[in-house]
Order: C-alpha cells, then structure tokens, then sequence
C-alpha cells in the first residue's frame, strides 16, 4: 500500500502548489471571455473488483463535478461527488428470501491532465484523494447487522471530452476507486470498485 499513497501524497502536493496559480488564471481567462467553471453531471456503471466482485454484483454509478479551467495549464482541479449501488450477490447471502444492497458515496479532490489540451476530442487522465462512505444494508436476515463507515481513499482513471456544441461536451470516463478499510460485508482492508461514467459538461 505504500506506492498508492506516496502517489497519493504527490497529488495533494501539485494540487496545493497549483492553488495561487488557479487563483492568478481567474481574472486572465474572465477577460479574455473563456469560461471559468464547468458542470460535469453523468452515470453509467459500476464494477466491484478483487475481494469486492465476490460479494456484489455489477451495479450503477451517478456523477457530478465542479472542474476548475486553467486556460494556461493542462491541468484542471475538481471536486467530485460519486455514488454506487450494487445488490449483494445471492452466494453471499447464502440465505433463501434474503436480500441486500452495497452503497459507496463519495467526495473527491482530483486533478485532471489534459493529453490533448485543444480539438474537437480530448484525452485527459484523472486522479485525486478524498472520503468514501461505505453502507451495506440486509433484508431478511434477522442476525445481520447492517454496517456504515467512512474512510480514507483515492482514485485515478482516464476519460476524453468531445464537443457536443459552442457550451455542451459529453465525457466518457472510467476509474479505478480504491477504498482502505477494514469495515464491510467481506471486512477486506480494502474495496476497489470500477465505475465507467458516460455524461455532460456545461
């Protein structure tokens, strides 16, 4: 685990050097008319991996982000809110008439890194740190005890935006989220999870 979060820290290190330069390009790129702040809204679906795929099935995923736009720089800061539901898989449960669903929420500080800055289509790699909620919920098992825990966790992927229009693009994105905890049906240290986002920027 010590290579994730040395990459981790080097993250949250470009992020707060990237700051004053975030804060210096606001009045540059309001002048020149460019657009300060997108929207970023989709969905799509999620995948649990490694210990994860043995207790739930494939579910769905929701998005939305606040991406800063560094006209001068390739790099954009986000603020990311994540959501994914799965069920539980029935060989888990193992209990005939039972039932339950996994749920992760999550807020996100990323940087995105444009691979292409300027065109039509644009590839960019994505990557950042934040706090994930975890929250198993079970019918029909009166012995189960339902568990919740937020913990520490960090992401990273890769997507391209295409324009759709002069103020809309769409996006296509997939990550890998790694949650580090020792909560949870499979009381794994931890969860990783593949969302695969397909949305809107505004």
């Amino acid at each position: 685990m010590r290579s994730p979060l040395i990459r981790t820290a080097f993250v949250a290190l470009a992020f707060v050097l990237l700051a004053p330069v975030a804060h210096a390009q606001l009045g540059m790129a309001g002048a020149a008319g460019h657009r300060l702040v997108s929207f970023g809204i989709g969905g799509g679906v999620s995948v649990p991996v490694s210990d994860a795929k043995d207790a739930f099935n494939t579910g769905f995923n929701g998005q939305g982000f606040v991406r800063l736009n560094l006209n001068a720089l390739p790099i954009q800061p986000r603020v990311d809110f994540t959501f994914s539901r799965f069920d539980i898989s029935d060989a888990q449960l193992a209990t005939p008439g039972a039932s339950g669903t996994g749920q992760i929420f999550a807020g996100l500080a990323n940087l995105q890194y444009s691979i292409l800055p300027t065109g039509p289509i644009r590839p960019y790699i994505v990557a950042g740190i934040g706090a994930y909620n975890t929250k198993t919920d079970v019918t029909g098992i009166p012995s189960y005890a339902n568990t919740s825990s937020t913990d520490f966790g960090i992401n990273g992927g890769a997507g391209i935006t295409f324009k759709l229009g002069n103020l809309v693009s769409g996006y296509v994105e997939g990550r890998v989220d790694n949650v580090y905890t020792k909560k949870g049906l499979k009381n794994s240290d931890q969860i990783q999870v593949v969302p695969v986002t397909f949305g809107l920027v505004f």
